[in-house]
């Protein structure tokens, strides 16, 4: 097996074009490794490319907050590779099939799990929770066919692809986690988010809508402050600035707002090291986080495994760039599991939020 990799970007991100097989390396964690196992893999081999993801879990358990077990999954799994090509984006290839994809819960469930997470926040145990949910669906394509075919409705600044012994990850995401370059750490969260239109006269209306919205802003900027929070830990003290707090991303089915924090990394800090303290990301697990992330393992009867977690890669020059996995299929075999999801707030609505999730699934659908 090749053990193939892929990144592309879009000419909105600073996310790389390109791809690498057949790695001189890798390594596999499960819940009960430590990261310095990590760390160490990419120490041994620094100046050549390092490619990988880590699961929400991985990064979870390292709050110290209880996490559903992975089946046998890699808790995370890395590569090595001598040598990486750039690409372009393939054009000519075979067209891949899926079925519909169908949640998992029942609306029933879902409106439940709403009402105890709002009980939650009046109760004062957090301000937000990303309250996630799973869809099925089957396919009889080849992974990486199937991927760019996705891709072809899912023109994502940081989409990636990634393929194991049984498994592979299908990564669409409009959002960057964190990027690491020159001793300077950039993190670029997405909250809030509205669908798109067939008309140019709708859409813009709703684009106002979404910039104008209370509920939408305060949970963006609720994030912006809390990835302030988890960059101070890692940065030079009064380095963290907030470059951007409200900006606009276009996607083929929905409009996002996004913020852009940057600081200065503290020396002798190993990105790596960097990466898994940050994780999970403040965008998709809550505020405060750990309180938000006890709560997701309550209400949320499965593993979110690579969905909510961080794909990404690490360059021969020491640049580090991983996503936020979201708009992300994991496939086993003939099996794909798509995770959609939202923000909860106070001022969240039920039905308002579950139809947000079924947005962001729209250009997944065949």
């Amino acid at each position: 097996m090749e053990n193939k990799i892929l990144f592309l970007g879009n000419n909105q991100s600073d996310w790389r074009n390109i791809s690498a097989t057949n790695p001189i390396d890798e390594i596999s964690l499960t819940l009960n490794d430590t990261p310095d196992l990590l760390i160490k893999f990419v120490n041994k081999h620094k100046g050549k490319f390092i490619a990988g993801y880590i699961s929400y879990e991985f990064g979870t358990i390292h709050l110290g907050v209880p996490v559903h077990d992975l089946n046998g999954i890699p808790a995370a799994h890395f590569y090595a590779y001598e040598t990486f090509q750039k690409i372009e984006e393939i054009v000519e290839i075979p067209i891949a099939n899926w079925s519909t994809f169908h949640p998992i819960i029942s609306r029933e469930d879902y409106d439940t799990n709403f009402k105890k997470i709002k009980d939650h926040i009046r109760d004062g145990d957090f301000y937000q929770l990303n309250y996630t949910h799973l869809l099925k669906s089957k396919t009889g394509a080849s992974p990486e066919s199937l991927f760019h075919t996705l891709r072809q409705n899912n023109n994502a600044g940081y989409s990636a692809f990634m393929e194991g012994e049984g498994w592979a990850i299908h990564s669409l995401s409009p959002e960057q986690f964190i990027k690491i370059e020159n001793e300077t750490i950039f993190t670029k969260p997405i909250k809030g988010t509205i669908p798109r239109e067939n008309n140019d006269t709708d859409d813009e209306f709703n684009l106002k809508y979404l910039l104008n919205n209370e509920k939408e802003q305060a949970e963006l900027y609720m994030i912006i402050d809390l990835l302030r929070n988890d960059l101070g830990k890692v940065c030079e003290t009064g380095s963290v600035e907030v470059i951007e707090s409200k900006s606009i991303q276009k996607l083929e089915k929905v409009f996002h707002t996004y913020g852009l924090i940057q600081g200065k990394i503290k020396k002798n800090s190993h990105p790596i090291e960097t990466l898994i303290s940050m994780s999970p990301g403040g965008s998709i697990s809550g505020c405060p986080k750990k309180k938000a992330c006890e709560i997701i393992h309550e209400i949320e009867p499965y593993s979110r495994n690579i969905y909510t977690g961080t794909i990404g890669y690490i360059l021969p020059n020491g640049t580090l760039n991983f996503n936020i996995a979201i708009r992300t299929i994991f496939q086993q075999k003939e099996n794909l599991t798509l995770g959609v999801g939202g923000g909860i707030t106070i001022d969240s609505k039920k039905d308002d939020e579950y139809n947000e999730t079924l947005a962001k699934a729209a250009s997944f659908q065949p």
